[in-house]
């Protein structure tokens, strides 16, 4: 009976063995599952950060875009209302010209008309002088003349 016992004693530990061994490795597969899950927690909770940075990287990047695009118009509405005022002025700035070189045409005109009427006005008078002075120089010889006859 002894060597039943032994053997009975032999399947009982080695029973117990595998028990143990049974339990050590389910307790090692759950302490593994854990970790996976706690591993997937993890792997999954990372993703959905940098799901939220990305998504809230490209908010900021598609406002950035926007506030570019706003600047990028008004700079182009600056530089065509300064075009504008460029060519207004070229504008006004053609139109005093124009007047000023009428004004001037007119004063030219105005002293040409002047000299004109100065230069007649000297002719004529030089033609009066002139014709006194030859009634004068006919009358002087008149005169001479008559002396010269009395002598």
């Amino acid at each position: 009976m002894i060597a039943v016992k032994s053997h009975a004693e032999e399947g009982c530990s080695e029973e117990l063995e595998r028990e143990h061994e049974i339990r050590n490795l389910k307790e090692t597969v759950e302490a593994l599952r854990e970790a996976l899950e706690k591993q997937k927690a993890g792997t999954a909770g990372e993703v959905a950060e940098a799901v939220s940075e990305s998504h809230t990287e490209i908010r900021d990047l598609k406002s950035t875009i926007s506030e570019m695009r706003m600047e990028i118009e008004r700079r182009k509405a600056a530089g065509e209302e300064a075009v504008q005022n460029v060519l207004a002025k070229a504008a006004e700035d053609g139109r005093q010209l124009q007047s000023s070189v009428q004004a001037l045409r007119d004063q030219l005109e105005r002293e040409k008309a002047r000299h004109d009427e100065e230069v007649q006005l000297m002719r004529r008078t030089h033609r009066d002088e002139t014709g006194e002075l030859e009634k004068t120089i006919q009358r002087i010889r008149g005169e001479l003349e008559a002396c010269r006859g009395q002598k």
